[in-house]
């Protein structure tokens, strides 16, 4: 069985996350004013360029006003 590498499961992640703010009818920018997180981090976090920090994800969770669980249920 073939273990899933980090960047694939960035790209689920990212998926997941842009999932969730398009189900809140958020824009990349109205997101990033809810959550003080610039809105091209968050595309870049969507995409799975790069790796987000705890304090990222809390921040995120807060700004879709989402428990964190849900957030990390992918």
């Amino acid at each position: 069985m073939a273990k899933d590498s980090s960047n694939d499961h960035l790209i689920k992640f990212g998926r997941h996350l842009q999932a969730l703010r398009k189900h809140k009818n958020l824009s990349l920018r109205k997101l990033a004013a809810k959550c003080n997180i610039e809105h091209a981090d968050i595309k870049r976090y969507e995409k799975g360029e790069i790796n987000l920090t705890f304090m990222s994800l809390i921040e995120l969770s807060k700004g879709l006003e989402i428990p964190l669980k849900d957030l990390l249920d992918f």
